[in-house]
């Protein structure tokens, strides 16, 4: 009977082990295929989302495309525009020019004759006014120095004066000139 007793302990060791075996391999076996589960849907939800991701890239890229188009379109517009625009500058700075030029030369021509009728009235007044006093020496060196270019200013800093001085003996001898033609 201690056989068979022994022979049962064995016995119902072994079914133990070959019980715990099964039961730690298919818990193995289980979690390997919940965790394949969980990776094939972990895959197909990273598909997913690369999916969504080349279509929304895709629809982006077409969207930039066509502003890129309309961008080239108004850039080329603008530069129609702009080269218009240069030649119609052109066009009015040569008239401008023509119409500078000739006012310009007129202007030449008034200051020409101007100082031609200042010089004569300056030597009309000189032979005149030789044996004057020198207040009269005074005027003849401030309107030798209006011809010679020089400004009221100037002309009063050089003689000591002040500038209304000038600028009347000036204004007087304009009023001289324009009422003897």
């Amino acid at each position: 009977m201690f056989d068979l007793v022994y022979w049962l302990v064995v016995l119902s060791t072994v079914v133990t082990l070959a019980f715990a075996w099964g039961v730690f391999l298919n818990q193995i076996l289980r979690g390997r295929t919940e965790r394949d589960e969980e990776y094939e849907k972990l895959e197909e939800r990273i598909l997913e989302l690369m999916g969504q991701f080349r279509h929304m890239s895709a629809l982006r890229l077409r969207m930039l495309e066509k502003k890129i188009e309309e961008m080239k379109a108004l850039i080329k517009q603008a530069n129609s525009l702009y080269s218009q625009l240069c030649v119609r500058e052109a066009e009015l700075m040569g008239s401008f020019s023509k119409v500078e030029t000739e006012r310009f030369e007129s202007d030449v021509k008034e200051r020409d004759a101007q100082k031609v009728t200042e010089e004569d009235a300056i030597e009309t007044e000189n032979s005149k006014n030789e044996l004057q006093d020198s207040d009269l020496s005074i005027e003849r060196k401030i309107l030798l120095m209006y011809q010679e270019g020089k400004d009221e200013q100037q002309i009063a800093k050089e003689l000591n004066m002040g500038v209304g001085e000038v600028s009347l003996v000036l204004s007087l001898f304009r009023f001289r000139s324009d009422s003897h033609p």
